[in-house]
């Protein structure tokens, strides 16, 4: 299965955690590329990456939720999605979305998905097969306490 990562920049969107409530009832994500938003709405996992930028030292990367999307929208009218994004990833709606969250975000710590995720550019990238069992492996580590989506 194809996976890919959705990057929510601090500095421009607001902490993750902010919107998590929203997130909770309908997981979604926003992106402007294409065609990574329509592969994902395949049926495919989308896993939404907080980025944030300290005023010293390097980008930190933060495991927020993953979510099984169905679906891709254009904004209505020809607008932006929060004034930014072309396209909007979602579940299905009316069934029990699959996947799960953090209530905050978990932070990242192995080298080689922080070494992919610092090459790749603001928005949304399929992510390498190798490196997708990492995040899974954040998710299901009892510690972390990650959530269903209910």
């Amino acid at each position: 299965m194809t996976s890919f990562a959705v990057k929510h920049i601090v500095a421009e969107l607001g902490p993750l955690s902010k919107l998590m409530r929203e997130v909770r009832r309908a997981p979604h994500s926003y992106t402007s590329s294409e065609p990574e938003a329509s592969n994902a709405a395949l049926g495919n996992f989308i896993y939404v990456i907080e980025v944030r930028a300290e005023a010293k030292g390097p980008r930190s990367f933060w495991l927020g939720y993953k979510y099984k999307a169905f679906e891709k929208y254009p904004p209505a009218g020809g607008g932006r999605w929060r004034e930014h994004f072309k396209f909007k990833n979602a579940a299905r709606a009316c069934e029990r979305p699959e996947g799960s969250y953090f209530d905050e975000p978990i932070e990242i710590t192995e080298a080689q998905m922080n070494t992919w995720l610092r090459e790749r550019p603001p928005g949304m990238a399929e992510i390498p097969e190798d490196l997708v069992p990492g995040l899974d492996d954040l998710l299901g580590d009892p510690a972390n306490h990650a959530k269903a989506f209910a």
